[in-house]
C-alpha cells in the first residue's frame, strides 16, 4: 500500500478521527490557560471520568468498548502534554 493511501485511509478511519479531535481541543486548552500544568492535570482527571465513567455508561449509538474509551482519553491525554509543551 502506497503512503498516500495509507494517509487516506486513515483520514476515513472514525477512531483516529475522534483522537485528532481530542487531542486538538485538549492541547488548545491547556496552551492558552494560566497555569498550564495544573490544567494538564486536570485534563487528565476530567478526560477520564468522562471517557471511562460517562461515555462507558451513557454513550450507547454506537456502544463504546474499553478501547474506544482509551484511544478517546490517550486523545485528552496527549493533546493535554503537546498543550502543556507548547506553553512552556
Amino acid at each position: 500500500m502506497s503512503i498516500a493511501k495509507w494517509i487516506a485511509n486513515l483520514g476515513q478511519n472514525i477512531q483516529f478521527v475522534a483522537f485528532a479531535a481530542h487531542l486538538g481541543i485538549a492541547a488548545l486548552i491547556v496552551e492558552h490557560m494560566p497555569q498550564p500544568f495544573y490544567i494538564m492535570l486536570a485534563v487528565f482527571v476530567v478526560a477520564g471520568i468522562k471517557e471511562f465513567v460517562f461515555d462507558a455508561r451513557y454513550e450507547k449509538n454506537p456502544p463504546q468498548t474499553f478501547t474506544d474509551n482509551m484511544q478517546d482519553w490517550l486523545g485528552y491525554a496527549v493533546g493535554a502534554g503537546l498543550g502543556y509543551w507548547l506553553a512552556r
